[in-house]
């Protein structure tokens, strides 16, 4: 005789799962067509809302705000790099920790260019993007001091050296991305990357 079995209670979990990464796309794809169509700084939160079909209470359970529609995987990407960190943080020669980060993100970059290229264009029109790109920049910063302090056995509060060596990182990061979205990210965002820590690595002549 057959045994007859009741579903799995990991089911019901799957399928609402599903419902909420639904959801949560949607909201996603509503936003970015409004952005588009009128602008970033034009566009609420209600009328997202309304497109969508839900409540803001609903909305505001899947995003804080309006600005992380523009950055939905920021704490994943942030997550991520924390873990690259904390896996290359006894590596013998740092430099080459950052130059496999740089091939790393850059080939994401190069691979899914019109999607950069369209969101880095949003940003540059709205002075609160701008200011959520410039946080998002300082938590990599702070992450980068505090992986290089915890390196050289000292406290990020008091280690002047790494809390430098991360700006200017991230100096270079942001400067090499601005160059590649200057120039229609026609270039190799690799080649330009390893080029740039060249140029840091090798300091600037007197």
């Amino acid at each position: 005789q057959e045994k007859r079995t009741m579903p799995s209670e990991n089911s019901q979990p799957g399928l609402r799962e599903r419902k909420k990464a639904a959801v949560r796309a949607n909201l996603l794809d509503v936003g970015r067509r409004l952005f588009r169509a009128q602008g970033f700084d034009a566009t609420t939160i209600e009328q997202i809302c309304s497109e969508a079909q839900i409540s803001k209470r609903t909305f505001f359970r899947y995003f804080p705000d309006k600005e992380s529609l523009v950055f939905p995987k920021r704490e994943e990407r942030y997550a991520n790099f924390i873990k690259f960190l904390e896996a290359n943080r006894n590596v013998e020669k740092p430099f080459e920790a950052l130059r496999l980060a740089t091939q790393i993100y850059a080939e994401e970059h190069n691979k899914n260019k019109e999607h950069y290229r369209d969101i880095q264009s949003l940003i540059q029109s709205s002075l609160s993007l701008r200011a959520r790109e410039r946080e998002i920049d300082q938590d990599w910063q702070t992450a980068i001091a505090n992986v290089l302090s915890a390196r050289a056995g000292k406290s990020p509060e008091t280690d002047l050296w790494a809390r430098i060596l991360a700006g200017a990182i991230m100096g270079m990061v942001r400067a090499t991305l601005t160059f590649w979205y200057e120039r229609n990210c026609e270039d190799d965002l690799a080649e330009l990357g390893l080029d740039a820590l060249e140029y840091l690595k090798r300091g600037f002549p007197e």
